[in-house]
């Protein structure tokens, strides 16, 4: 779902947590009042699909669609603009917002990609989204509203997503490609809910030492995806380098001695 030159929910979303990371470290005004700015966007420069007890955004500006790790990201978001600024219509739209895709998470724990017909597929990435943006959702709301629901999401997204020996499927019913942005967001899904369930952090360890071994090339980069039979070894920025950098990230911070700042 791309629309060239139109902002999107999931740009925004991760632009405004570096915003919030870099006031965070910095103490510099400016750059929570361009985080704040972007909340903004989501409440009005969206098309909502809203009703006294839930909300969905948009992706765009420009259409209407109900994506789920969206929806999600856009809580997650303004749960966490609501710890800086006490912004009631932040808290009142990232609460109706996460009721809305825990509303519709399937009866197994699982969630479609989106509400449109058409979107009626479960997949790795996507479902590593939802978990890891209602794991936030409850961080910076310091709750646990939709803990059951996170427990019965996780749940199936490891007995679901994963081939018996421990690497991440594409959907839940194909393992091929294996996809390095899957890789990645295993990666993260896993040490952000090692608190759910004590097999996480060793699983976490094992695909990047499987990544590193088989999707790494000797020039430093990972490559895009390895199919059944062959690999495609294009070095994609974004979907592959930049999301592994974060995982690796991630997985290092896990990593440090308590008490270490990772800044």
């Amino acid at each position: 779902m791309v629309f060239r030159h139109e902002p999107n929910i999931i740009a925004t979303t991760f632009a405004g947590n570096a915003l919030i990371d870099a006031f965070e470290m910095t103490g510099i005004p400016r750059y929570l009042q361009i985080a704040v700015s972007a909340g903004h966007f989501l409440l009005y420069g969206l098309n909502l699909m809203e009703s006294e007890s839930e909300l969905c955004f948009s992706y765009t500006p420009v259409d209407k669609s109900r994506v789920h790790n969206a929806n999600l990201l856009a809580a997650a978001y303004l749960a966490r603009l609501f710890t800086k600024t006490a912004g009631n219509e932040f808290y009142r739209a990232s609460l109706k917002a996460a009721r809305f895709s825990v509303n519709r998470q399937n009866a197994d724990g699982s969630w479609y990609y989106g509400e449109d017909i058409s979107q009626r597929w479960i997949d790795h990435v996507h479902t590593g989204f939802n978990l890891t943006a209602l794991n936030n959702f409850h961080l910076f709301m310091k709750n646990d509203l939709f803990a059951h629901e996170l427990q019965k999401g996780y749940v199936y997204y490891l007995e679901h997503l994963f081939t018996p020996a421990g690497l991440p499927k594409y959907c839940h019913d194909q393992i091929y490609p294996i996809d390095i942005h899957a890789i990645a967001q295993s990666i993260i899904t896993l040490v952000e809910l090692a608190h759910l369930d004590r097999r996480s952090n060793e699983q976490a360890d094992f695909i990047f030492k499987w990544a590193t071994a088989h999707m790494k090339c000797k020039a430093g980069y990972f490559y895009y995806q390895k199919k059944r039979l062959l690999t495609i070894r294009t070095d994609y920025i974004r979907w592959s380098q930049a999301w592994m950098l974060y995982a690796l990230a991630v997985l290092a911070e896990k990593s440090l001695p308590a008490g270490v700042d990772s800044r």
